[in-house]
């Protein structure tokens, strides 16, 4: 499914709404040319890449790139299933997906008509939102997960996360505090485990890195966790091998939130048995089974 229409910004996007505002202040004087078509929107599958290596490709491969006709385009993929879903459900991942579109737009339309103006190469602009059920397809909870890569016409697309869990009875958004009880020592739990899997990884791509395992910590990690709780609802709920069950949640972690850009993407799984203790009585039962990462 593709959509182009313009809703609410939400904060865990906000970095792309700043970005486009930044990029809209740079608009030069109006060009004497009438204006090209301004933005399309693309009706090809998406290209794909490794998440894991999603920066390994040149600038804006596997993107959607359009002719220096267009200012920019945008490509929009829902869920296979998103027609069955909820209405409430499919309100929410549209508005998620579409936010933004229309500064994107704007932003694309004022650099390209700079480019003009100043007759410096303009590079179309493309942003790609795909959204994934990360969580079962039966049962209580569910979980998706939406990818946000952009281009502006610099050395290398940037690229973002956004979840959304649901409760398919409830029919309403689930959050990190509807889960567990006591969301403090939770927090706590979970950061452990979430340093030590980082950590692991980090080890794993640095190589011989001569940095000690504390200053990996303490110059990209810690901070990270330590920026307050609102990281801690940026999990997706994960599949389990029982159909009906969570199996965990996982945690995706785009590029300079915890790494150098050149590291990528960093995704931790966590099966519910690691934090099962501090499950709470609304959902405890309804996490089982071993967890199917993404």
């Amino acid at each position: 499914m593709n959509c182009l229409s313009v809703s609410n910004w939400t904060p865990n996007v906000a970095w792309l709404s700043a970005s486009f505002v930044l990029l809209a202040a740079c608009g030069a004087e109006p060009a004497n040319e009438p204006a090209p078509p301004s933005a399309r929107v693309d009706e090809r599958p998406v290209g794909t890449q490794d998440l894991d290596n999603a920066f390994a490709t040149p600038p804006g491969e596997g993107i959607a790139i359009v002719n220096g006709s267009q200012a920019a385009a945008i490509n929009v993929t829902m869920p296979d299933d998103f027609d069955s879903l909820p209405q409430n459900l499919r309100d929410e991942l549209s508005a998620r997906a579409n936010a933004g579109t229309e500064a994107f737009i704007a932003a694309a339309e004022a650099d390209q008509e700079s480019a003009r103006n100043e007759g410096f190469e303009f590079r179309p602009h493309a942003l790609d939102v795909v959204w994934k059920r990360s969580g079962p397809t039966e049962g209580v909870l569910t979980g998706f997960v939406g990818t946000y890569t952009i281009y502006t016409g610099g050395a290398h697309p940037n690229l973002s996360f956004d979840k959304v869990n649901w409760d398919v009875e409830a029919d309403q958004p689930v959050s990190f505090e509807d889960i567990f009880d006591d969301a403090d020592a939770a927090h706590a739990r979970i950061s452990d485990l979430l340093k030590t899997r980082l950590l692991a990884q980090k080890r794993e791509r640095l190589g011989d890195t001569e940095s000690s395992d504390e200053e990996i910590l303490e110059t990209w990690v810690d901070p990270a966790l330590e920026a307050g709780s609102a990281l801690f609802d940026h999990f997706s709920i994960a599949a389990s091998t029982e159909p009906d069950k969570a199996g965990g949640i996982v945690y995706h972690f785009a590029p300079y939130e915890v790494g150098a850009y050149a590291e990528g993407v960093y995704v931790v799984s966590l099966p519910y048995g690691e934090f099962e203790d501090f499950l709470g009585e609304a959902y405890g039962e309804d996490f089982g089974g071993e967890l199917l990462a993404p």
